[in-house]
């Protein structure tokens, strides 16, 4: 009886084997960035984020014709969104992505929206959690700023993770407004329409965050 109280206190949720898989790949991500090897490894990050999403998705709450057309939405939205800025420079400056994030159409790496929607539904679920019943603009707004901090850390990295580059070397303070305005537009629409948790996300968001520090760490 004993042997079989232990074992159902060890048994691990698919949550929690999910959260130690993902902290597996990111640490070892995190670790192999001061080494030589990290090069080897950053062409897998479209794999990486794409399986990230996966998880993300499993776990959403509600899986309703609105949550998944906001899903849909978002990506296409972002999509041309990256678009529009890669060819134009009026959004986010003059850049161009690189190859490590894998198959692109027309410049734009298909995996991009994907990045666009994990952190959407983090600065989603931020909300839902900490202010709940604050105005929904308002929130909103805090949900996409605090996108915007993990974007600070992975603009100082982008080149030398090969995923993308600023014609002047870093990104003008244009990108960090269109970041923040877009994601908060669809942060709003999520809260306010198509409400859902997601236990993974904001685990994802700190996963992120460490595994961003770090490779700042070993390229700076």
């Amino acid at each position: 009886m004993q042997v079989r109280a232990f074992q159902k206190e060890i048994e691990l949720t698919n949550l929690q084997i999910t959260k130690i898989l993902l902290a597996v790949f990111y640490i070892v991500g995190g670790v192999v960035a001061f080494t030589p090897f990290n090069q080897l490894l950053l062409p897998f990050s479209p794999f990486l984020l794409f399986t990230s999403f996966l998880c993300l998705f499993y776990f959403e709450k509600v899986k309703s014709k609105g949550v998944i057309g906001w899903f849909i939405f978002v990506y296409v939205a972002s999509f041309f969104i990256e678009w529009y800025g890669v060819h134009t420079g009026i959004l986010f400056g003059d850049y161009v992505y690189l190859n490590n994030l894998g198959l692109k159409l027309d410049g734009v790496p298909l995996v991009i929206p994907v990045n666009w929607l994990v952190l959407a539904v983090a600065g989603s679920e931020l909300i839902f959690k900490y202010i709940p019943k604050w105005n929904k603009i308002i929130s909103s707004v805090i949900g996409g700023g605090l996108v915007v901090i993990l974007d600070v850390f992975i603009e100082m990295v982008c080149e030398p993770l090969g995923f993308w580059k600023w014609d002047e070397g870093m990104p003008p303070m244009i990108n960090y407004i269109s970041w923040w305005v877009f994601m908060s537009i669809f942060i709003y629409i999520r809260i306010k329409f198509f409400p859902s948790r997601n236990p993974l996300s904001i685990y994802l968001y700190l996963t992120f965050f460490g595994y961003f520090i770090l490779q700042v760490i070993a390229n700076f």
